[in-house]
């Protein structure tokens, strides 16, 4: 029901001064009419998205935290409860530490017993299909399907690089679906429906990017807010404010309660030593990255073209692209919402274009056959396998054998494989646990930016063995170490142990 005007046209300069501010802030011109959808480009760009993550199975696979989320998963499944506390690292025993992403990890438990390591990337390639089928049905509302094929292509490579099998890509359709809630909200002058507090209930339990999803209902309560006439604006300022602690509140509704978002919070509070972790770390301009075509692309278009964009929807998107460039793992994201905030200014710019139009049954059972070809396709092929590189398992083999014991000094990439061999960890990838300050001293550490703080992590965890990659500059100190010495190196892993 909508419960305020929007306004549109041209405001004449007789307009009272704060009329004509919510005008520029917000446009001048009335949002385009919502389009019919034509459901043809929608299965042709999730199918074929469903294909290309199958053909990229390895690289789904290619992240050591993959085999931790599927530890816990399982954990869960087999009765074991909620983990409140630590005990898989010997250096942060006993903390308090959540599975605050623990359906993500259910649902890739599930899909393993179903189907290995072919069904976690049928599921990751399933979630990744449907994020970018609404996604699409959103953008041809709004456009033409040239510019909305565009726009699809664009968000689709800039998302790419952080397609993982890992709880992000799991709850990514529920990112996709609150945010074309929101807007849709925003854009037909009403509220947003309370059928998206269920949404956040499952997005909060499937990933600490529900926090996102809070906070849009800020600049488009305020967007909201300024398209209202002036008789409606406290009004819909209030709906808009309530809604977002109703957000908040069904956030809440997690095995856990208030502490998956304590928890998610403490993501974002490692400080400097983000840049340590590669996902967290900034752009790297260095080199050309499909990242840096995408943005000078878009950037030479608008000037091209003269695009504008309304301001209050040009700061937001030029908020996201700070994100973007600040940590890789935000350039999905800046994809995702940044079709959602272009949209409907380019549909303005361009005017009314006309449909193309077919039978949809063809495409329908098209669609389906390449959906069960490339699955099997996957399956048969047996290529969907984590990373050699990840599995350290002829060290751990060889360390056991030579009869090594005592704590272990790992490397990053090593934790979340190690914890699924019942080895409890120096460092892995719940960094929540660890914190900025130690995941500072580990790199620098096995970086030999500091050999002393080498000796000190030796020292006051007692370690007794160490398991690092190959090329680590600490490996050439604890060659040359008094009461060490090397007892295993391959392609995959360099093991040393104290010497009895």
């Amino acid at each position: 029901m909508r419960i305020f005007t929007v306004k549109g046209g041209n405001p004449g300069p007789d307009l009272p001064f704060p009329a004509r501010l919510a005008a520029d802030l917000v446009g001048r011109h009335p949002l385009p009419p919502t389009r019919v959808v034509d459901l043809r480009l929608v299965l042709a760009v999730s199918t074929g998205l469903y294909a290309l993550c199958l053909m990229l199975a390895p690289r789904l696979l290619n992240d050591a935290d993959s085999h931790w989320h599927l530890f816990f998963g399982r954990s869960i499944l087999a009765g074991q409860g909620f983990p409140t506390t630590d005990a898989y690292s010997h250096t942060f025993t006993g903390q308090p530490w959540i599975a605050k992403e623990w359906l993500s990890q259910v649902l890739m438990a599930l899909a393993e017993r179903l189907g290995g390591w072919t069904g976690v990337v049928v599921l990751a390639s399933a979630c990744a299909a449907l994020s970018f089928a609404i996604l699409t049905h959103e953008a041809l509302r709004r456009l033409d399907w040239r510019p909305a094929l565009v726009l699809m292509g664009a968000a689709i490579a800039l998302s790419l690089p952080h397609m993982l099998a890992r709880p992000h890509l799991i709850a990514l359709p529920a990112l996709v679906l609150w945010a074309a809630g929101l807007f849709r909200a925003m854009e037909e002058g009403r509220l947003p429906s309370l059928l998206l507090f269920p949404l956040m209930v499952l997005w909060a339990n499937l990933h600490g990017s529900f926090l996102l999803g809070i906070a849009l209902c800020a600049p488009l309560g305020l967007e909201a807010m300024l398209r209202a006439e002036a008789r409606d604006r406290f009004g819909v300022l209030i709906g808009w404010g309530l809604f977002g602690l109703g957000a908040m509140a069904a956030a809440c509704i997690h095995p856990y309660g208030a502490d998956s978002i304590l928890a998610a919070f403490r993501v974002l509070g490692l400080g400097e030593a983000r840049g340590l972790i590669t996902e967290w770390r900034a752009q790297d301009f260095a080199t050309l990255s499909g990242f840096e075509m995408v943005l000078l692309g878009g950037i030479a278009l608008a000037l091209a073209t003269g695009f504008r964009l309304p301001w209050l929807r040009l700061l937001l998107l030029l908020a996201l692209l700070h994100l973007a460039l600040a940590h890789v793992r935000h350039q999905t994201v800046f994809a995702v919402l940044g079709v959602l905030l272009l949209a409907p200014a380019i549909a303005v710019a361009r005017g009314p274009r006309d449909m193309v139009t077919g039978a949809l049954r063809p495409v329908v059972a098209g669609a389906l056959a390449l959906v069960v070809v490339a699955t099997s396709a996957l399956g048969l092929s047996d290529i969907a396998r984590p990373r050699a590189a990840l599995i350290p398992a002829e060290a751990l083999a060889a360390a056991r054998a030579a009869g090594a014991s005592g704590p272990v000094l790992n490397a990053y990439d090593f934790g979340g494989w190690l914890i699924t061999q019942g080895v409890p960890t120096a460092i892995d990838g719940r960094t929540e646990l660890f914190g900025g300050a130690f995941l500072a001293e580990h790199t620098w550490a096995l970086d030999l930016k500091d050999p002393e703080a080498l000796i000190r992590l030796l020292e006051r965890h007692r370690i007794g063995w160490t398991l690092l990659q190959p090329g680590m500059p600490a490996i050439a100190l604890l060659d040359r170490l008094p009461g060490w010495r090397r007892i295993h190196a391959d392609a995959v892993a360099v093991v040393h142990a104290r010497v009895p």
